[in-house]
Formats: structure tokens, sequence, C-alpha cells
């Protein structure tokens, strides 16, 4: 049976576009059908005009799914995702392309789109989570993603991806929530009953905008951004939450809320949520539930200072103000909301100057068990050979990973194999962010413990600044149950445009071997799809393996093979 949500309908038909109250506001809801085992909606790519509340008004920007940020998917494990994916946009005739062999790991293509499903346990094989699809403007694409029915419910996100252009989508505020949702009865009572507030942060750094746009010939997006005055106290950088500026959010004193954070970041800067100290009237508090989607054991945490959520991050807190009063809260070293506790009026709410022992304490909580992929591998040794190096280095034209910049088609980093327990010793963190997708990884050595950072934590996205330059951290994870390509990347987003990503494969055998710094073509037993194939919407390209610049023999041979067989059919014709 298949779901057509009529949700998607009410949510968009109730969308503004302007800020016109300070109060936080959310973005439109896609509850989808837990009954079903499909449900379909539709997401759109598409200019619109937003007014987050910076000074000279209204701009245009490209959005997904008819606000900024996009409509909240919620969904439950052991569904299928399956959307529309439709490009509005029309192609600037002047715009830089990747298909210019001189133009390889630059900024391009800024009309050309697909998805990425952020945080997500499901399949890179289309039509699922394939980031190396490319949906040009005016094209539209079918994504069909399945989630596992033991997938973690949690936070997670869905952006564009595509290769050169995602630094100039995500700038714009191209992103939405997407929530795994909790079983009922799964949650404690406290936590379950608790006012839940989806808050999505955006960093919309205006003057590298425009330097990006500029570089990637997007007319478009460099004279809309262009007329965005003012922020020259924070740099022309401003931080949005929901898609507003410095909005106001009231609570209740004395009550639980649980905020669930997610920081659509596209540079290396933590997000560093954090409460003024000098303006810290409500004594707000935060005790940490999860991470990246996937909550943590030893609930409740208590975060005493900043909440240092990775770009592309999320976080999930159980926060509580202990007076009344206001609160301001800065992220990214810059002022974003403000918080006013209003007293309550329950006799059973007792408070006294921010003392969290003043109110009933978060009962300690952990799900009663993990699904196979998120099974510790903290004692567990990593198969033979699947030990690998992943150093993230440099910058702009000299970014790369392991010293190699980006290449399409079939060239690969490293490969494993199902069933295999992984390690990757990653480098240079501490001022780059690492994403990998499909399987969250496991935090085992060579961090400094913090708050936030554990040993035994889970993420699908790092950066660890404190950390010294030479450091080496220890992540593992095991490859349980899904085969495929697996991208590996900077979250500086402008770094992975400029070549700092690379595709790790797993290949669907048991009992195989791992291989590492291949930097060259796989072949063999347990590929899934064409590793030879990158998919264009309209066009299906046979992309090079053996060079970086140029026509690939594979593709001249078929294009040969193409030309011969048409002057076949020609001048039998004419026989």
């Amino acid at each position: 049976m298949v779901f057509w949500s009529s949700a998607i309908v009410v949510a968009l038909a109730t969308l503004s576009t302007s800020v016109d109250c300070k109060e936080l506001e959310y973005p439109p809801v896609l509850d989808l059908d837990c009954s079903t085992d499909t449900n379909r909606i539709t997401l759109d790519f598409d200019w619109l005009e937003v007014d987050p509340g910076f000074e000279g008004g209204p701009f245009q920007t490209r959005a997904l799914g008819g606000s900024v940020p996009g409509p909240t998917i919620k969904l439950c494990a052991g569904t299928t995702l399956e959307v529309e994916f439709r490009n509005l946009l029309t192609e600037q005739p002047n715009a830089a392309k990747e298909t210019d062999p001189n133009r390889v790991n630059l900024y391009n293509d800024p009309d050309t789109a697909n998805l990425h499903f952020h945080g997500g346990h499901v399949s890179s094989v289309l039509p699922a989570d394939d980031t190396t699809l490319a949906v040009p403007p005016g094209e539209s694409y079918n994504f069909s993603v399945p989630f596992p029915a033991d997938h973690m419910p949690g936070l997670h996100w869905v952006h564009p991806h595509h290769h050169g252009s995602s630094s100039l989508h995500l700038v714009g505020g191209a992103a939405l929530a997407l929530i795994v949702k909790d079983l009922d009865g799964s949650l404690p009572a406290e936590i379950a009953d608790a006012k839940e507030r989806v808050m999505v942060f955006q960093d919309w750094d205006i003057v590298t905008a425009i330097v990006i746009a500029k570089n990637a010939r997007d007319a478009n997006l460099e004279a809309s951004f262009s007329k965005i005055e003012g922020g020259e106290d924070v740099g022309g950088r401003f931080i949005t939450v929901n898609g507003m500026y410095q909005p106001t959010l009231t609570v209740t004193q004395g009550v639980w809320e649980r905020w669930r954070i997610l920081y659509a970041g596209w540079q290396d800067l933590a997000l560093n949520l954090v409460a003024d100290e000098m303006m810290n009237e409500a004594g707000c508090e935060f005790q940490l539930l999860a991470k990246d989607g996937i909550y943590i054991e030893d609930f409740p945490r208590h975060i005493e200072f900043e909440v240092p959520v990775p770009p592309g991050g999320r976080a999930d807190l159980m926060v509580r103000c202990n007076n009344a009063g206001t609160t301001d809260f800065w992220a990214l070293s810059r002022p974003t909301f403000t918080v006013v506790s209003e007293s309550s009026s329950s006799s059973d709410v007792i408070v006294a100057q921010g003392r969290s022992d003043a109110v009933p304490s978060l009962t300690p909580w952990a799900p009663t068990a993990y699904p196979d992929y998120l099974q510790s591998v903290e004692e567990t040794t990593a198969s033979p050979g699947c030990t690998c190096p992943v150093k993230l280095d440099g910058y702009d034209d000299t970014g790369t990973i392991n010293g190699k910049r980006y290449r399409s088609g079939n060239n690969f980093l490293h490969t494993s194999y199902l069933g295999a327990v992984v390690e990757r010793e990653l480098k240079g963190i501490y001022e780059h962010s690492y994403h990998q997708h499909i399987y969250p990884f496991q935090l085992i050595g060579g961090f400094d413990e913090t708050e936030y950072f554990q040993y035994g934590d889970w993420h699908d996205t790092l950066l660890n600044s404190l950390s010294s330059t030479g450091t080496t951290h220890i992540i593992r994870y095991r490859t349980t149950d899904i085969p495929g390509k697996l991208i590996v990347h900077c979250h500086n987003t402008m770094h992975a445009d400029w070549g700092m990503m690379a595709k790790e494969y797993v290949r669907d055998v048991s009992g195989g071997e791992c291989a590492c710094d291949l930097f060259s073509a796989i072949s063999g037993p347990g590929l899934v799809d064409d590793v030879e194939l990158r998919v264009i919407v309209g066009a299906e390209v046979a992309e090079e393996t053996s060079s970086s610049s140029g026509a690939s023999a594979h593709y001249i041979f078929h294009s040969a093979l193409w030309l011969c067989t048409v002057l076949f059919v020609v001048t039998f014709s004419m026989i």
C-alpha cells in the first residue's frame, strides 16, 4: 500500500516566507503514516523570496521544499520514503560547468543538485542515497529510500550534495530536518511528554557566499546576496534559527523541554551553542540526550558550558530554565536567540537561582537495545587489513584526502566487506570536519574526553578543534548490512567542492578482504552497482577511471560503437 501524505498540502499551505513575529517559528511538518510500507512526498528545489530579518529586506535564495529551512519530515523505521525531487531552477547560460575539463574540483553547476539523506543508515545504491547522481535544472528524479526496521530513532537531515555546488546550496539555506520517530512507549515519560522544539541553525556567511558565487559564475545568487545589508558587527555573517535572525523563545520556568538541534553547517566551525554568562537570568541548563541521531548510553549527561556540535551534526538536549528572566544564547560567537523564562503558576515547581537540584532531576535512561550497526566495537579488534588512514589536509586547490583530490567514476580510496570491523585513523580533524555516509562510527582513541565527546559515543560527523595538529583519532564501526559506495569528505563543503572527498566501497560479500589507499578502479565480487557509471538525469554518462580530464576509453569505445551502429543503419536503409 502507498500513502500520499495530505500533511504536505496542509503544511505548505500554512507556510510563511517572511518573519513578522520575533517569537521562534517552526518549519511545516510532514508527519508520515507509519501504518503503510511506503510514503511519497514531493520536494521542489527552486528560488524563494525570504526575509530572515537581516537589514536590506527580502532577498531570493534557493530553497528545498518551499521554505527555509524546508519542511521537517517525520517517518518510521521499517518504511520507505519516496521523494519526487523536482529541480525547478533554470540553467544560467554563463555558469561554470563540471563538464569543462579545466574546472575539475572547482565551484560549478550552481543550478544542478541532488539529495543526500545525511545521517540515515540507508543504501547508497540508486534510487536511494547516491550523491554522485546529478539532477540538472528542469529535470526530476524519484528517490526511493528504505529505512531499515531496526533504524535508530533520531534526528537527521536532507540537503543537496552535488559536487561543485554543495556550498552554494547550503549557504542559501537549502536543508531540512528528517526525524525517525520513536516507538510509542519506548521513552520515559519525562522525555516523551516534554515539549519538543526542532531548531535548525544555519550559517549565512554573505561575504564568502558572494565570493563562491563569483567563482561559479552564479550571477543570480551573487546579485541577490549583494542586496543584503548590515551585519558589520558580525562580519557580514548571520546565524538563523529556523530561518529567523535573533528570535525569541518563550519557555516555562522549571519545566524540561526537548530541543532537537540541527546544525546545517558548511564550514569548519563548531556551533558552540552557549548561554551568555552576563545575560543568563533564566539559569538555563543542558542535559545531553543524543548526538547525530543516536541516543547516548549515559543520559542525562550535563553540559555545563558550550555545546560544540560539528557542522552537519545534531544534538538532542533536555533543557530547563530554572529562574524567571531572560538568557541570551550565542552560536558561532554571535548572538543568536533569546530565551524568555516565564513564571509558572504551578505550585509544585520550586526554583532557586539556577540550582539544578531545586526541581526534580531527570532519571537515567538508555535504549533497551541498540541495532546491529550500533553494537559497540570498543573492545573489538579491527578485522585484518581493515585499519586504514584518512588524512584531511590543505585548503582550496591543495585540499586532499591522503594526498589526493576527488576523482569521479571508478576510483576508490578504501574497500571493505559486509561483517568487517572497520577502523579508521583520522588526521587533520582539528581543522577539518570529517563526515561519512551510511555508517556512523564510534569514538575509540586519540580524543581528550570532554562533556560532549566521550569514548564509546557514536557520530557521523566529527570536528575536534581542541586537539593538536599531529593527533591521530581512532574511530571504528561494523559494516553490518548495507553494501555499496560510502562517501567520506570534509563537511566544510568549500573543501569538499574543491576535492577533499573520496569514495570507499563496501562489497556485498562476507569474509572478504579490506584494501587501503587504492586510489584506483575496483572490480571483482560484491559490487552492487555499476561503478563505471555516474547517472546524470537525462543522460547516462560513463565516467573516466584513469585520469581527471579528457574522455575515458570506456566512453570513447561506446560512443564509437554507437556511431558505427548509426552509420550501418543509415547505409542499410539506403540500399
